[in-house]
This record gives structure tokens, sequence and C-alpha cells, in this order.
């Protein structure tokens, strides 16, 4: 595991009323969230112009826990795209598990985002700096410097940083998901717009991917649909235990969880090389194993086994992909060459 590698600049930015959902004084009269300024925005993920409301999710680490909250990070853009709309700005939404008692966050308060990069992952870490903190002059300072004009965003180097106690240890805990994200995920759309050629190694889309792997791990309680077994090899954000799309993305399947199925690494390679595919009968989902894929003694054994789903009959697997699937994948070992 590689050490924690911090980015070179942080993102500060001084709290108003607005976006923490107080209106004419009175709070929550609104969502809360944190305004991101479009100045600064290439600190956090790219977000498509085109794509009406586009957004990801981010692996956030909340100032009062180390463990890394699911988090959603959306660009408002219907201005840009719709007749109607209204709104053009870049927004990190707070959530149940990310904002305690939806009052964590004060306005005038200041929170500093600090990018984390581990292994292949990247994370980001909020402190958070209050008027009464004996370092809240001297941040705000630094702002108020950075952007004279408005005294609110800024990005500053780490190293004007180094007095910040938050910047001291930072821990990566393990990962939780709020409701508010389960929910929203499940309101995706299963089928989206293919993805293009030029968009297939966008960094943006293997962050989605990550998300889609930690709900559908989630729906299926960390378990492979078809052996019922938990993970064999388990560290941290590392395991063997994977989400193997359906209908492949490359293909129009979207991000909605029943367009996925938790499969052990061994079974979701033979799943998308179309070793197996998965019916429904109406009530119970069968593995059914290609016939010259049934000389396979380890796909032979499971062939007409049923299969663990979800309680939540929201998040299984779609029966539109599942026919997709067989007819497009199924058999596809034949066709490919090695």
């Amino acid at each position: 595991m590689e050490l924690l590698k911090f980015d070179e600049n942080i993102y500060a930015h001084k709290l108003n009323a607005q976006e923490l959902g107080y209106r004419k004084g009175e709070p929550g009269k609104a969502g809360r969230y944190f305004y991101i300024s479009k100045t600064y925005v290439g600190y956090f993920p790219h977000l498509s112009e085109v794509v009406t409301n586009d957004h990801i999710i981010l692996d956030l680490i909340p100032p009062h826990t180390d463990e890394v909250v699911l988090t959603k990070f959306v660009y408002h853009n219907d201005k840009l795209n719709t007749e109607e709309g209204t709104r053009d700005e870049y927004r990190i939404y707070l959530n149940s598990r990310n904002d305690p008692g939806r009052n964590y966050y004060q306005p005038g308060d200041i929170v500093l985002i600090v990018k984390i990069r581990q292994d292949q992952d990247t994370f980001y870490k909020v402190i958070h700096i209050k008027p009464s903190s004996k370092e809240y002059e001297k941040v705000l300072e630094l702002i108020e410097k950075a952007d004279p004009r408005w005294k609110t965003h800024a990005l500053l180097p780490l190293g004007q940083l180094t007095f910040v106690d938050g910047l001291r240890k930072i821990n990566i805990g393990e990962k939780v998901i709020p409701d508010e994200i389960i929910n929203e995920a499940l309101a995706e759309p299963v089928i989206h717009a293919p993805v293009s050629e030029e968009d297939k190694y966008d960094t943006t889309r293997i962050i989605r991917s990550r998300s889609f792997r930690d709900l559908v791990l989630y729906f299926y309680n960390y378990k492979c649909a078809v052996t019922n077994q938990d993970l064999l090899i388990f560290h941290k954000d590392f395991n063997n235990l994977e989400a193997a799309h359906i209908l492949a993305r490359a293909s129009g399947g979207g991000s909605h969880p029943s367009n996925g199925m938790a499969l052990e690494r061994n079974l979701h390679w033979a799943f998308d090389k179309g070793f197996f595919t998965v019916n429904f009968d109406g009530k119970d989902y069968y593995m059914e194993v290609h016939k010259d894929a049934m000389k396979i003694p380890y796909l032979a054994s499971k062939n007409g086994g049923k299969l663990w789903v979800p309680e939540d009959s929201r998040s299984r697997p779609n029966v539109d992909s599942l026919k997709w699937h067989k007819d497009n994948v199924f058999g596809l070992f034949l066709k490919t060459e090695i």
C-alpha cells in the first residue's frame, strides 16, 4: 500500500448562508452544499458541459471522522442546455454522514479541501476551521489575499498551510454509503447513451465505475451472487469481489445498481466472455452455462444454480439487461481470438 500523497495545493472556501440552506436568515429552508468556484473547479474531477446536471460520487473524508463518505459532486448546467434553465454552478452536496445533524457547518466557517492520492484512488479530506479557532484569521487572510474581490475562494499552496493542525494526521478509514446516495443511485437510468471512444479512458468514467462497484457490492451484502461467499481476499479498497455490468457501459449500460451483479473475479471474467448468462423465471434468477463450456468442471457444477440477489427488489438484475447479455454476450468466448 502506497503512502498518502498530498496535492501541492489545497482548495479553501469561506462558507456563506445561501449554500448552507439559510433563507432570509433562517436555517433549514433549502439543501446544504459547498459551492465550488469555477475558477478552481479543475481541482476536482471533470464534469461534462453538454450532459445536463452531470455528476459523480467523490470519496470524501469529513472533519469529524476518518470514514470515507460517498458524496455527490454536481455540475448544475441547465442554464447552458435548456431554455428554462437557471443554474450554471458546481456543488458538493452535504448529506447525513458528512454533515451531522444538518448543522455541522455554519456561515462564516472555512473549509479546506485536501486532495490525497493513495495507490490508484483519490480522496478529498475536509478540514473545518471555525471563527473561534486560533487558525481562522490567518487562513482567512490567505484567502482574502488570493481572492481580493470576493474573499471566499482560493487555491492555496500546501506549504502556506502547514500551521493547520488538521493536516498533521489524516487517515483513510472504512467506506460508508449514506442513504441519500443509495436512493439517488436507485433513481439513475438503467440505460444511457453509449460511451464514446474518446471517453473510454476518461478519469471521470473511472470514478463512476468505482462508485457503481461500491453500490453494487453494498446491495449484495459483499457476497458473490453465484457462490454466496464472503470476500476471499480483502484489504481496504482491494478485493476479489467485483461489480459486473450486465448491459455493458459501451453499449449504453447505466450505473443503476440493477445493471450490476457482485461476482468473484473468475466468474466476472467468465460472465464478460459469455461462458455463462443469467435467466429469470419470473421469481428467481438462475445461472445458465453455455453448452460448449460444460466441459469446464468449475462452471458445469454451477449450471442451473439459483443466484443470491439483493433483498431490495429495485437493485436485483434488470430483466432487459439480462436479455441483452444473453443475445449479445452469451457464447462470445467461441468467437474471441486469443
